[in-house]
């Protein structure tokens, strides 16, 4: 083996552990997060009192069209069971791979996006444990379906239940998270198709939440000013981490 590929191995094989490393460190985070999460006190009366809050909010301003748009698509299998599996298997699959891309990709841009994405998980385990909301799913006598557990036969989250809360609804991650990749492909990619994705995968995802009856568009709402806000705190800290290595520099 001549030096050059012997220096090649070891770069490869030090990219391999701080790859690894990050894998390590970002899993461990985010089961924390699902951990309390499941572990916070479900409110139900606040909950479903925050749930006919949001109703009243939406139809003040003119857009609780949730059940409206679940009468269009319950007549359809084809097209529920399309939502189910945005819902289901675009969620956590899609956050990882677009990860491992972005990470490839920027590392610095990874550092800031993976920073937000811990700073929204902290956000929001703060609303969901002071402020928990029930999903349009559990509101009685409104009309709304859970499409996932009527046509899939399967628990709504699939998850292990010492890590699901029921009223962890606002704000909607599962569509924050979604806007996150979004904002952070567009951000780095140049590839048409890459933003295409960019834009498709936030956009199919809120209509997944609204469809399968988990979110209010108000969750939607909720959810992505959260992100946006961890973002522009993600960018702030890593501003203050640049000058402050250029200070001790």
């Amino acid at each position: 083996m001549t030096p050059a590929t012997k220096t090649k191995v070891r770069n490869a094989l030090r990219e391999l552990r701080r790859f690894f490393f990050e894998a390590v460190f970002l899993v461990g985070l985010m089961l924390i997060y699902w951990i309390i999460r499941g572990a916070l006190p479900e409110r139900t009366a606040d909950a479903f009192g925050r749930a006919y809050q949001i109703i009243h909010f939406e139809q003040r301003f003119g857009f609780f069209w949730e059940s409206g748009w679940q009468e269009h698509i319950i007549g359809d299998r084809a097209l529920v069971d399309v939502v189910n599996g945005i819902y289901l298997y675009g969620h956590l699959p899609l956050l990882v791979a677009c990860g491992i891309w972005i990470y490839v990709q920027s590392r610095e841009r990874y550092r800031i996006y993976r920073n937000a994405l811990l700073i929204s998980a902290v956000i929001g385990l703060f609303i969901y444990g002071f402020f928990p909301v029930a999903p349009p799913r559990l509101m009685p006598g409104l009309g709304f379906v859970d499409t996932i557990a009527m046509f899939n036969n399967k628990s709504n989250t699939m998850q292990p239940g010492f890590i699901v809360n029921h009223y962890a609804a606002v704000p909607s991650l599962h569509f924050g998270w979604a806007l996150l990749v979004g904002i952070a492909l567009i951000d780095i990619a140049r590839n048409w198709w890459v933003r295409a994705f960019a834009v498709l995968f936030p956009t199919f995802m809120f209509f997944a939440i609204v469809l399968t009856g988990n979110h209010f568009i108000f969750d939607a709402m909720a959810g992505a000013l959260v992100v946006l806000l961890a973002i522009a705190l993600a960018f702030i800290l890593e501003n203050v981490r640049l000058g402050l290595r250029q200070t001790v520099s």
